[in-house]
């Protein structure tokens, strides 16, 4: 029996059970998993949107199988809610367009802060969006993004309501491949469809009770919205648990902290209760924000104490 050939495709979108590729030639793919893909473990390095895949499959198939996955270059991961295994959410990705609404939900300082360590675990670029800005005046929006204006990240504001602040990210998701995340409500399939009508994506409603979004968007799915653009939208996130992060790696992750890695008298600081702490001393020069400092500490007391 002749051997099928392999060929190469990226998973564009995921049902449960089902992968679809973008193959080569830009055609659709069907596909499901070889049975022993996963056999070490159904959780780890399992395929996700972004992914690049070989598969077989020849014209008499109805369904493709794939059969490996290539290396990635950056993922974005979290560990499973109520189960303590990986789930990777996008793969193969330059920008972590990090969500949040300035009100309606309000801003979650910590599910920001949990994003932007996942994206330098995962070698991600993260932008943050903060969208509905027309719901809030310019004290409180300065409020929100007080903290994180001396890191490295663009900070993005924009309303669907003044198109005028949109250019800089539209040329951002035109320009290879982004992953949209963020807690449900915030707009991020309002933006997506304002930026780019032709999506269409389906959008839910506040629910009035609880100011929280509704899901609407149920598995990751790939977009394609310029020649050298692509968008991954996601589900809302409403908790983002931080993979293989304990007490004793946060400060190498943990935006602007992780520059002090050297800097502190002890050469395993983390930043907490050490005395002659260059991060502390950072902070008391108001170098590091002090609500940036206390969301570390957040995540850092999250965890259960290493042994």
């Amino acid at each position: 029996m002749e051997e099928k050939k392999l060929e190469t495709g990226k998973v564009i979108r995921r049902t449960k059970g089902f992968y679809y590729l973008r193959s080569v030639n830009g055609d659709e793919v069907e596909c499901k998993i070889k049975g022993r893909l996963f056999k070490k473990s159904k959780y780890n390095n399992q395929i996700a949107v972004g992914d690049d895949v070989n598969y077989t499959k020849n014209q008499q198939d109805s369904v493709g199988l794939i059969a490996s996955i290539n290396p990635r270059k950056s993922f974005l991961s979290r560990n499973r809610v109520g189960i303590n295994a990986e789930q990777v959410i996008a793969a193969n990705i330059d920008y972590l367009l990090i969500v949040t609404s300035a009100k309606n939900p309000s801003f979650r300082e910590n599910l920001a802060n949990r994003m932007l360590v996942a994206a330098s675990i995962g070698n991600i670029t993260p932008v943050m969006i903060i969208t509905k800005t027309d719901l809030v005046n310019q004290k409180e929006l300065d409020q929100i993004v007080e903290p994180y204006l001396k890191l490295n990240i663009e900070i993005i504001q924009t309303s669907i309501f003044h198109p005028q602040q949109n250019p800089r990210l539209i040329e951002i998701l035109s320009n290879g491949i982004s992953v949209v995340a963020g807690q449900s409500g915030v707009g991020k399939s309002s933006l997506l469809n304002f930026l780019f009508p032709l999506l269409n994506i389906k959008v839910g409603a506040i629910i009035q009770k609880t100011l929280k979004g509704s899901h609407t968007t149920t598995y990751s799915i790939m977009h394609q919205i310029s020649e050298n653009g692509f968008v991954i939208d996601t589900p809302g996130i409403r908790e983002f648990g931080l993979w293989n992060v304990t007490q004793k790696n946060i400060n190498q992750f943990y935006p602007i902290i992780s520059e002090y890695q050297f800097s502190c008298k002890h050469r395993n600081c983390r930043h907490i209760h050490e005395p002659d702490c260059a991060v502390k001393l950072a902070v008391e020069d108001k170098i590091i924000h002090p609500r940036l400092y206390q969301g570390y500490q957040s995540i850092y007391n999250s965890f259960n104490e290493d042994y």
